[in-house]
């Protein structure tokens, strides 16, 4: 969490009073206000001006008023929008221009500011209108659109408390001077307005573009030191050269109003220290009243890709638990005085007190062991696309790395560019190579990419309008398209039918999303980030070896689009292209990679199944399967960095487990008498008659899912949890060794089944998790050994069901991988995930079908339907009880 310390600055007694004069007079004398001929109040003056037009309003004891300010940059409407707020009414401030036609008819003002320094206002009804709330002072539109009836609701607390907290950070003065740069209906304008007057500093009122020669020379010939500007003024003042002339009085550029490229903030920078000026990167939001961050001028230069530390008062935190989210990353939630009472939608809202003790931005950022935030996205700037998640940031930063100032947006069909015109470039050649570079960096083909050449449509505050952007695109694609033959391709990039093969990254994230059950995946996240556990790496394995060639080692904790990388590698003869329909075409004899743990969990099943059929009569599978259990679980959710991120990610395997198992033996119960409680819930080895046998016939899941627990339950601990972050082997290695003496003494008390419970069957699951992580030869042999200490005689009359038990383990331990022909690997894929199933109901079929072979056959038959049938209803329950942690 990100905390800075209010500053120690005494309050006046208005929401924002201007700076009163003091005992001695000051700063009476200095100018609060001034024109562009510089014409001005001082403090003094505007406090009496601003008590003066207050009077003209309403008493607020006879009810408080909404009064509606059509923000101009002019000492008429500046002086009414500051007495509304000093006579105790609410402020609606709209851009003064027919947009705000919907705010007006949703909540009916009851004053309307007319613009005329001798009538005001015009008060249009004899009583208030609307119940107010005592603490309500502002209403603004929600950050990034203006005319929206979506209001932002902020009390006198939110406007003076972020005032002064930027005033402080900005290190404003009674000798600063701002001019009106930005629109003042403007979260971030306005605020330029506050801090400067609770800083007894003065602002220009300016209607001029930052494009003419008349606001520089108000600059210049009125003293302007701070100047307010968003990434796309920063533009268009690198085309004009104006930043390049000498601005004497100018000391600092103030930048906020979304993301400036961090090329374009070292150049800003670096132009400024030539010049005598500094530049502040900040970050805001309408929602938490203007600032939240200000990156010191001093900074900037070192960390061009921050936003700074919170302001005054100010504290933020990374909820890391969104979907999208990563291990660095969170969306940036937000505390403080600044933060919003919450948003109004109509009249009634009006009357409601604060609703929220946090802001939650729906920004994306991280934050840096130097303390600095840095934003790496929105939530809502994600899409998805032919199974892609595709963040939009990401796209437009690589186009602006290439030169490129693009908006880009989605849909189902495929992206949509606008992109301004490069000069001297052909549009057709500016959209063919946009289109490619977007398509590169979505991982898209260039086909799924849309592109118009145009200039960018913005919002009064200068930021990028991307609802025009989108349809901007969309609007031409008719027209390229209807003078196109079929198949050609539209110069612009409109979508078309020439390529419509998906690419290697859309395969692979099919693959993995056709598993985990989602509609999109984040290439840039890995198999276990995106949900994926020990039950589902199966179905995904098989399916990627297939797409990219055999998985290296740790494949599930790397990103995505590292497969997709080494399938390229892999497949150089494709041209990057999907290999779904290149692995259709393929020999059948080709053999494919196969992980061992799918391997031994396939044939594991067979033998299970066919020993219990008096098949053949080969044991020891089941006691090899829980060694793979723990080889599984410990790559899966036991590696997760913390305590509650193990207990999740164990917890939801847990459930694939023990819903399926408690089902089947719930149904045996009521239709076989063939189970009982213990049995549905799981805990036959605890309370059932293990010594016998019993309805014992489940034991494997009975100790899976206690070993499982067990071991989640040791590296809880704290020491133990972060030796086990260091040095994951150790640990296990460690905890196999100590789990041989509940083996050893367990046995020595009795016989039987009891090699089926928990206490016994322990050190399996910690020796596969040792094997999980023995990552050289002399580990690789040790934990072979803890094996052979526990194997060797844990079935004293029968050597050869040991000797199965080792010869797994020692599969698993040295052989990472198989190779199987090709026409095996869907065989090995199904089996190995319905393992658990085909185990589950084995024992109700056995005895229905008269043969061996028949029985066996039903057994895989049944289990792999049922599979089939209920593994993504039973995944929707784990997400539904536990959402991953993605």
């Amino acid at each position: 969490m990100l905390t800075a310390l209010p500053p120690a600055l005494a309050p006046s007694r208005g929401t924002l009073s201007p700076a009163e004069p003091s005992a001695d007079g000051a700063p009476a004398g200095r100018l609060a206000l001034l024109t562009a001929s510089g014409e001005g109040l001082s403090h003094e003056e505007l406090w009496r001006t601003v008590a003066d037009v207050a009077g003209r309003l309403p008493d607020a004891a006879d009810g408080r008023r909404l009064v509606h300010l059509p923000l101009r940059p002019d000492l008429a409407s500046v002086t009414a929008y500051l007495a509304t707020l000093q006579a105790g009414h609410v402020a609606l401030v709209t851009p003064d221009d027919a947009r705000t036609g919907r705010i007006l008819d949703r909540y009916l003002p009851d004053v309307m500011a007319t613009g005329d320094p001798e009538r005001p206002f015009d008060v249009l009804t004899p009583a208030p209108r609307h119940l107010l709330h005592p603490d309500l002072a502002l209403l603004l539109s929600t950050s990034g659109s203006t005319g929206s009836p979506k209001l932002v609701r902020l009390s006198r607390q939110n406007v003076r408390s972020n005032a002064l907290a930027i005033a402080h950070a900005l290190r404003l003065t009674e000798d600063d001077r701002a001019i009106t740069s930005l629109p003042l209906h403007y979260t971030f304008g306005l605020s330029v307005l506050h801090s400067h007057l609770v800083a007894g500093a003065s602002v220009v009122l300016n209607e001029a573009s930052v494009l003419t020669e008349e606001l520089w020379d108000a600059v210049d010939v009125l003293g302007v030191t701070t100047l307010a500007v968003v990434p796309h003024t920063v533009e268009l003042l690198e085309s004009t050269g104006a930043l390049e002339r000498p601005h004497p009085s100018l000391r600092m550029l103030t930048q906020a109003g979304g993301r400036m490229h961090p090329g374009r903030v070292l150049r800003t920078a670096a132009l400024g220290r030539r010049q005598g000026w500094e530049l502040a990167v900040m970050y805001g939001q309408t929602e938490a009243t203007a600032r939240i961050c200000v990156l010191d001028p001093a900074l900037v230069a070192d960390h061009p890709d921050a936003v700074g530390r919170p302001v005054a008062g100010t504290s933020l935190h990374l909820d890391t638990s969104v979907p999208e989210a990563s291990d660095e990353t969170g969306e940036v939630v937000v505390r403080g005085p600044g933060v919003m009472m919450g948003y109004a939608e109509h009249a009634d809202d009006l009357a409601l007190g604060a609703m929220l003790s946090e802001l939650r931005t729906g920004d994306l950022g991280r934050i840096g062991p130097d303390g600095l935030l840095r934003l790496v996205g929105r939530r809502s700037g994600f899409v998805k696309i032919m199974g892609l998640r595709i963040d939009l940031a990401t796209v437009e930063s690589a186009l602006e790395a290439a030169g490129y100032i693009a908006c880009v947006g989605g849909d189902d069909a495929g992206l949509t560019v606008a992109v301004q015109p490069a000069p001297g470039a052909p549009p057709v050649e500016t959209a063919a190579l946009v289109r490619r570079l977007a398509g590169d960096a979505s991982g898209l083909s260039p086909a799924s990419v849309a592109v118009a050449v145009a200039g960018l449509p913005r919002l009064p505050s200068g930021k990028v309008d991307r609802l025009a952007c989108a349809a901007l695109v969309r609007g031409e694609q008719p027209q390229e398209q209807a003078g196109r033959q079929p198949g050609e391709q539209s110069p612009q990039g409109a979508v078309g039918t020439a390529d419509a093969s998906p690419t290697l990254a859309v395969a692979v994230a099919r693959a993995a999303g056709d598993v985990l059950g989602l509609d999109a995946v984040d290439l840039g996240r890995s198999f276990v980030q995106h949900g994926g556990d020990s039950l589902s790496h199966v179905q995904a394995s098989v399916g990627l070896e297939k797409l990219v060639g055999p998985l290296p080692r740790g494949w599930h904790h790397r990103p995505l689009a590292d497969l997709v990388d080494l399938g390229r590698s892999v497949h150089a003869g494709l041209p990057g292209r999907a290999t779904a329909d290149g692995v259709r075409g393929r020999r059948l004899w080709v053999s494919h990679s196969v992980e061992t743990s799918v391997l031994l969990r396939a044939i594991a099943v067979v033998i299970i199944c066919g020993s219990h059929a008096d098949l053949f009569h080969i044991l020891g599978g089941a006691h090899t399967l829980l060694a793979v259990a723990g080889f599984n679980a410990a790559r899966f959710g036991l590696s997760l960095p913390t305590a509650r991120g193990r207990w999740r990610a164990s917890l939801r395997t847990l459930i694939g487990v023990a819903v399926p198992t408690a089902a089947v033996a719930l149904f045996g119960m009521v239709a076989q008498d063939r189970y009982g409680w213990a049995n549905v819930l799981l805990v036959n080895w605890i309370f059932g008659d293990v010594a016998y046998g019993f309805r014992n016939e489940l034991w494997f899941v009975d100790a899976l899912i206690a070993c499982t627990v067990v071991l989640a339950a040791i590296l809880s601990v704290p020491w133990v949890g972060r030796a086990w972050q260091r040095q994951p082997w150790r640990v296990a290695a460690a905890v196999a060794v100590v789990a041989l003496v509940p083996r050893f003494l367990v046995l020595s008390l009795g016989e039987g089944v009891l090699r089926g419970i928990m206490p016994t069957t322990f050190w399996l699951f910690a020796v596969g998790a040792a094997v999980a992580y023995a990552d050289t030869r002399r580990r690789r042999l040790l934990t072979l050994a803890v094996a052979v200490v526990g194997g060797a005689t844990f079935f004293p009359d029968d050597l050869v069901r040991n000797a199965t038990i080792l010869l797994g383990i020692a599969v698993l331990t040295f052989v990472p991988e198989v190779r199987v022909p090709a026409w095996a690997v869907p065989a090995v894929g199904l089996l190995a995930s319905a393992s658990l199933y085909v185990y589950l109901v084995q024992f109700p079929i056995l005895g229905l079908v008269p043969t061996a072979l028949g029985a066996t056959l039903a057994a895989l038959a049944t289990g792999c339907l049922l599979w089939r049938v209920a593994d993504r209803p039973v995944r929707r329950l784990q997400d539904l009880l536990l959402r991953p942690n993605r």
